[in-house]
């Protein structure tokens, strides 16, 4: 590749937050082995990296026109396109001028590739191994898992990551304390299937809980846990997780609440068991903000099914919802499943919006006056800083409050931001 000295890097990202700490760790790289700099605009960029989500047909078909559209507004730059697009559909990006496409176990590569410097480099598996800690964002990410070993009928992401595999304890402690080193007042934990850290790496039952422990005894920062799978996340691991300076939020993925769609699915759990995981969340971390995530309009949904979704959706122990309209992606079982009419779909994804909406906003009114740390960030609403609470409530920022820093507030009417998800 023809590339200016002192190249221009720009990364961006589709999709999750595992995507959002893999490109920030690429860029990292290729500003550092090309003498680089990282700019923060495409228009800006010798060199863009895109790194593409697959996890629905919508995020997909999203992925392939941001590299469409930036071939046709920078024809100059060159463009290398990674992710899980990278593997499930190269094909996307055939007869895009000046893109090259690299699947996600080849990604730990594309520094030494694009830089032409052959060095011995990190098993994909482990990558990266070295923190992303040089960027603008207030809290950082912290990968300690990747691939899923879960087959859920839906879902196209062990295709595009493989199984599930865990970062060794010491390489996660010495990134943490990389970060702690760097300031960062919050870490939140990210992967595919964190709540299935250790298995398979230890013998000795060391897992998820354990980790927090040891990653919250290094000391100067609150820990965020990302989404925890409901097929391994037991009461007993909840119980473990009662540790002081891990948040009061936890996003748990049910997808249905109808044991009929569970099993269809291919999810290894009941509707009961989602009732006692919320009860213990409840009482083990008062306070808490529980998130989930539901599909609607999974092939072969009944009216009945339907509502027994709606049901969990309006448990009052749920804060609010990431709703997913059923996608078939090629290659999974659902996808040779006969689909509902697409109105159908679209309606109940509407109606469980809604619920999400007064879900979020009850949660936020019943913790008006009272007293929470929260972490003040660099965005703005109106002007004024912005942060969140460790139990998931954004709220504006003290007077000479500064980013990055820990403040006490006492939240009211006046300083929860009511209309920011």
């Amino acid at each position: 590749m023809n590339l200016p000295e002192k190249t221009a890097v720009f990364g961006y990202t589709l999709g999750c937050r595992l995507n959002s700490y893999e490109t920030e760790a690429l860029v990292g790289e290729l500003v550092d082995k090309l003498s680089g700099i990282r700019v923060n605009s495409p228009q800006d960029a010798d060199l863009i990296l895109v790194n593409t989500c697959a996890v629905t047909g919508r995020s997909q078909a999203r992925s392939r026109k941001t590299v469409r559209a930036y071939t046709a507004r920078y024809p100059d730059a060159t463009i290398v396109v990674t992710g899980c697009v990278a593997v499930v559909s190269p094909d996307d990006y055939n007869g895009m001028d000046k893109v090259t496409v690299v699947p996600n176990d080849k990604k730990h590569l594309i520094a030494s590739m694009i830089s032409g410097v052959q060095e011995a480099s990190s098993d994909e598996y482990l990558y990266p191994v070295f923190a992303p800690v040089k960027t603008s964002k207030t809290r950082a990410f912290l990968k300690i898992q990747d691939g899923c070993s879960n087959r859920c009928t839906y879902c196209i992401v062990p295709l595009a990551r493989g199984d599930s595999r865990s970062q060794p304890r010491e390489l996660v402690l010495s990134q943490a304390k990389e970060m702690a080193e760097a300031g960062y007042s919050e870490i939140c934990l990210t992967g595919v299937d964190i709540a299935d850290y250790g298995r398979g790496l230890y013998t000795n039952g060391y897992g998820l809980p354990e980790l927090v422990e040891e990653l919250l005894g290094i000391g100067g920062f609150r820990l965020r846990i990302g989404s925890v799978e409901p097929q391994y996340l037991t009461v007993k691991t909840l119980e473990n997780l009662v540790i002081p300076g891990l948040c009061r939020h936890f996003h748990i993925p049910f997808q249905s609440g109808s044991d009929r769609i569970l099993k269809r699915m291919g999810r290894r759990y009941s509707r009961t068991e989602e009732g006692e995981l919320l009860d213990a969340v409840a009482s083990l971390f008062p306070g808490a903000c529980i998130g989930s995530d539901i599909i609607a309009g999974f092939p072969g949904e009944s009216e009945e099914d339907y509502q027994q979704s709606l049901d969990i959706a309006n448990d009052s122990r749920i804060n609010y919802l990431h709703v997913f309209p059923f996608s078939p992606r090629p290659g999974t079982p659902a996808a040779e499943m006969k689909p509902l009419h697409t109105e159908m779909i679209t309606m109940r994804s509407e109606e469980l919006r809604r619920v999400s909406t007064s879900s979020r906003r009850e949660f936020r009114k019943n913790n008006l006056f009272t007293k929470q740390t929260m972490l003040v960030e660099s965005r703005t609403i109106n002007g004024r800083m912005i942060g969140l609470t460790d139990n998931y409530i954004p709220v504006y920022a003290p007077e000479m409050a500064k980013e990055g820093e820990l403040t006490d507030v006492r939240l009211t009417e006046e300083n929860i931001c009511w209309g920011q998800r």
